[in-house]
């Protein structure tokens, strides 16, 4: 394992936070600031996206990289994607915990303290900081960060070679879980990865955000406003026809964990128990949550509810569905919802993050406030009593995803960034 190093930056926030050095201001990495330069034809390009999380996976982010890496090549460009499963054994089962046993040494001789999760963050982000020090990062016309962590790192290393540097987040890791309280307010892990936010956020030559949404907390991050573009998160889906049961069918497709707001869908469904024999209700997915939404669902009598679990045949669960409902109180631009637009569903979702960007009230759908149970409620009773009501929505949705929503709108977009970019770059040499 190479000599363990700490990032100056987080050593500074960290000795802040423990009084060792009071004045101690972290180093923002150089941004690229050019003018743009029009009317040239695109040209290929050796495009890289890093991703210090699991790839591939399920979810968004592992989606969205796929859907980016499929379109590129489809333009003509060269693409790689390089992420913590392309290390070798020995950097993962013997240099991460080396490096874990360092930062803890390091942590309990300088702060007579240590904490677990910054150790792990730190072991994991000095091996893997060695794995891209290897990958001849300057071949690269374009290097696209996929998280905060991955945006460090690459913000650290690109001081040598001053490459493009973008980055797409897809959450706020620090304000998340200082939501959820899995981080404390004012603690040393609060300073310490909202210092790793700042420090990627500035070395940034361009923040491509998915929703508009995430303009004002990336702004409070020191995001400069002429850093930042909306590209809307579009996905390559096949519906299948619509296959319509005897009974009004209800869908929800969600992972079961507390900030999507399941609990909140049984509770108006309890209030329309006049409707239960008409409609059934189908909740796709697992997690956390399961089994008490279930006790709930039971208690409430709701005998119209089905949990499915975990599928992979989400096209053919909405080819069968009329209403799609996403009741989350916390999310940003979810991809479940566009599934549901593109399988001409009649939308009900709340006001979160960018979905009033896609579900546009009282044209491709209706949202509520996030919690809200007889707004929610109001919404289910509007569209199960009126089939024109269903039938205009849905129909709205699915034309607005089919001109919006495709991975194909959103690969040529970004790509006009990327080429917008290079041209601007080419211009001052």
């Amino acid at each position: 394992m190479p000599p363990f190093r700490i990032h100056p930056a987080l050593t500074a926030v960290m000795d802040q936070y423990f009084l060792k050095i009071k004045d101690a201001a972290p180093n923002s990495p150089h941004s690229f600031h050019q003018q743009q330069m029009e009317g040239r034809p695109p040209k290929p390009l050796t495009i890289l996206y890093v991703t210090f999380l699991r790839y591939p996976n399920t979810g968004g982010l592992s989606h969205y990289i796929t859907s980016l890496k499929n379109g590129m090549e489809a333009a003509g460009h060269h693409v790689d994607v390089l992420a913590p499963g392309d290390m070798s054994s020995v950097q993962l089962e013997e240099w991460i915990p080396e490096a874990s046993a360092a930062a803890r040494a390091f942590m309990m001789e300088r702060y007579g303290s240590t904490n677990e999760k910054i150790i792990k963050n730190l072991s994991f982000l000095h091996v893997f900081s060695a794995f891209l020090k290897t990958q001849n990062l300057e071949k690269y016309d374009v290097i696209h960060a996929q998280d905060l962590f991955a945006l460090f790192l690459l913000g650290d290393l690109n001081q040598t070679y001053q490459q493009p540097l973008f980055f797409t987040p897809h959450g706020f890791f620090t304000k998340s879980r200082l939501t959820f309280n899995k981080i404390q307010k004012g603690s040393l892990e609060e300073a310490y990865f909202t210092c790793i936010e700042k420090n990627g956020i500035a070395a940034s030559t361009k923040i491509i955000m998915i929703a508009d949404s995430f303009r004002p907390n990336l702004m409070d991050l020191g995001a400069a406003e002429e850093k930042l573009v909306t590209v809307h998160t579009g996905i390559d889906f096949k519906p299948l026809p619509l296959r319509p049961r005897e009974k009004l069918t209800m869908t929800c497709v969600s992972r079961l964990a507390p900030r999507k707001g399941h609990g909140y869908l049984l509770e108006a469904l309890a209030s329309l128990r006049e409707y239960r024999n008409h409609v059934d209700v189908w909740i796709v997915g697992d997690g956390v949550m399961k089994e008490i939404l279930m006790k709930q669902a039971e208690e409430w009598e709701l005998d119209n509810v089905t949990f499915w679990g975990r599928r992979d045949d989400i096209p053919s669960i909405l080819s069968q569905s009329d209403i799609y409902v996403l009741p989350t109180i916390n999310d940003n631009f979810p991809l479940s919802i566009i599934e549901a637009m593109h399988s001409k569903q009649a939308v009900i979702s709340t006001t979160c993050g960018g979905i009033p960007e896609m579900v546009h009230p009282e044209k491709t759908g209706i949202l509520c406030e996030p919690g809200n149970v007889e707004e929610l409620a109001r919404a289910l009773r509007r569209f199960i009593t009126s089939k024109e009501e269903r039938r205009r929505f849905a129909e709205a949705a699915e034309s607005y995803a089919r001109k919006h929503l495709t991975s194909d709108v959103m690969t040529k977009k970004i790509e006009a960034v990327y080429q917008n970019h290079l041209y601007r770059k080419e211009g001052f040499q």
